[in-house]
């Protein structure tokens, strides 16, 4: 079975190499599901202004049927049964692994959605192959949003993926070090996996050896006057918006956060380019290496037509990380 570009959300989840887990095409609410179930999986994009994406979506979901088909295991839960007994909001989250090289490094790879979906279908899925091609081995995250509070359940399941793949590196044969890359609001997620107050360091797990952040939202002081304020209410919660510094990644910023690499268009809509700069400034005030660019244009994930320099986005962070993972 090859899945093509006019095949919808539906037939795609229906298909056996997609039993127990066809909703994380995009994980979200369900009147969302219901309206996205007949559409083409490619049916967001511009596919005449932008084969490239168009090809990643496609090459990331048949990676999956490749592997099913061929005996692989892809999908894994994290959280075991008595851990989501005591908190049954651990069900909806997964793992799913696209294997590279043995006894190579991992990435967690981590979509975004606005902490309302999980849009694997055009962040994770298909930066996984991309990935794997340069020897990594590449997990895909699907974490809990829309849930009351929502933080630091996301921030838990970063923590317990990481744990998760290195308690059993040996099953997966894949070295014990490691990277993290996000869009979105996944980027955020992230990016507060290095911070001081809520990464790696306050849940005493190993540190990532590098960080990439794709169009990742920095200073939420930024969002305060947006339209729709979903975002900052997932973060904050029940605490408001008095917790809103707790999550701005460039105050917590320190001189163990992780090397970073990160992109963003300067026509960006919907995570204004201030936040790449801020991430920046933080950066080269902790003394912390990192490497990154500004495209000028192509908008929020690269969903509007841009220029052909932009296609090669993943090579760059590649080459960024071959200084930290080979």
């Amino acid at each position: 079975m090859t899945i093509t570009a006019d095949m919808t959300f539906g037939e795609i989840a229906l298909l056996p190499e997609f039993a127990g887990f066809g909703e994380h095409l995009m994980l979200c609410r369900p009147l969302t599901w219901e309206r996205m179930w007949n559409k083409p999986i490619v049916s967001h994009m511009n596919s005449d202004a932008n084969p490239y994406e168009t090809a990643r979506v496609l090459r990331g979901l048949n990676r999956i049927v490749e592997l099913v088909d061929d005996g692989r295991q892809v999908a894994y839960d994290i959280w075991d049964e008595a851990d989501c007994i005591r908190d049954p909001t651990r069900r909806n989250t997964k793992l799913f692994f696209f294997p590279g090289r043995p006894r190579a490094p991992f990435i967690i790879a981590v979509s975004g959605g606005g902490y309302q979906s999980v849009c694997h279908q055009v962040e994770g899925f298909p930066v996984a192959p991309e990935l794997n091609d340069a020897g990594y081995n590449v997990f895909v995250l699907s974490y809990r949003v829309r849930v009351e509070p929502l933080m630091p359940r996301p921030i838990d399941d970063l923590n317990r993926a990481v744990r998760f793949v290195l308690e059993n590196s040996a099953k997966f044969n894949v070295a014990k070090s490691y990277a993290v890359i996000g869009f979105s609001a996944g980027a955020h997620l992230t990016a507060e996996w290095g911070t001081d107050n809520k990464g790696f360091a306050s849940y005493g797990c190993e540190a990532p050896k590098a960080l990439a952040l794709c169009y990742a939202p920095i200073d939420l002081h930024g969002f305060e006057n947006a339209s729709d304020n979903r975002f900052l209410d997932s973060v904050c919660g029940g605490a408001g918006r008095d917790s809103l510094d707790d999550f701005c990644i460039n105050q917590h910023v320190w001189e163990q956060y992780p090397p970073t690499y990160l992109w963003q268009c300067a026509d960006d809509d919907i995570v204004s380019p201030d936040n790449y700069e801020k991430m920046v400034d933080a950066l080269d005030a902790a003394g912390v290496h990192h490497e990154g660019v500004m495209y000028s244009e192509g908008g929020h994930a690269l969903m509007k037509p841009h220029a052909p320099e932009t296609d090669y986005w993943c090579m760059s962070v590649i080459e960024f990380l071959k200084d930290y993972l080979d």
